[in-house]
């Protein structure tokens, strides 16, 4: 297991269930260089009192109102050097999930019928660290694109890969999944 991913496991395990034992073992599958880790987490995870999160409006322009919840959110915690690359990263989680998320969920819904909870901005501090994510009805997971030498899209998930420690998706059992980034700090 590589270090990311075991940060990344201790980070979720720590925040979901800090009274359990560490005798579990949890497996991730080997990351592939171009595509995000798939890490199992428990669907409510995303509910607990640790996540501080907010819905999203299924508007492109919600990545604005994302960036400065965000920036105010990091500025709270003494972590006002974080932000400029938190924007970036949840500005294309954020735009990815409303143009990809909304898009590919489960047949059966429709833009008007999304749940209020369809789209969360969520974060989580811990001790050398802060995870950002975004929830979205879709199943599928998080696919980097390769763009053109002219091409004005599929960048996002690339800029996220290059500015996170670590990134990768989790599916939500019924309800979709969360793609999410870490940032760490000293």
């Amino acid at each position: 297991m590589t270090m990311q991913k075991a940060v990344a496991l201790a980070h979720l395990r720590v925040a979901y269930e800090p009274d359990d034992d560490d005798d579990e073992v949890v497996t991730i599958p080997a990351p592939s260089p171009s595509l995000p880790q798939l890490l199992p987490v428990p669907s409510a995870w995303w509910e607990t009192p640790a996540v501080t999160s907010r819905p999203l409006s299924p508007v492109p322009e919600e990545a604005r109102t994302a960036r400065q919840f965000v920036r105010e959110l990091l500025t709270c915690w003494g972590l006002e050097h974080l932000t400029d690359d938190a924007e970036l990263i949840i500005a294309e989680l954020v735009v990815n999930a409303i143009r990809h998320g909304l898009r590919t969920a489960p047949q059966g819904l429709t833009p008007g019928a999304y749940a209020p909870s369809a789209l969360r901005l969520c974060l989580l501090r811990r001790v050398g660290e802060v995870m950002l994510a975004v929830t979205d009805p879709s199943d599928e997971a998080p696919i980097p694109q390769a763009p053109g030498w002219t091409g004005e899209n599929g960048r996002g998930l690339q800029i996220v890969g290059a500015l996170s420690y670590v990134w990768g998706w989790s599916p939500i059992e019924g309800h979709g999944k969360a793609v999410w980034a870490v940032l760490r700090y000293a």
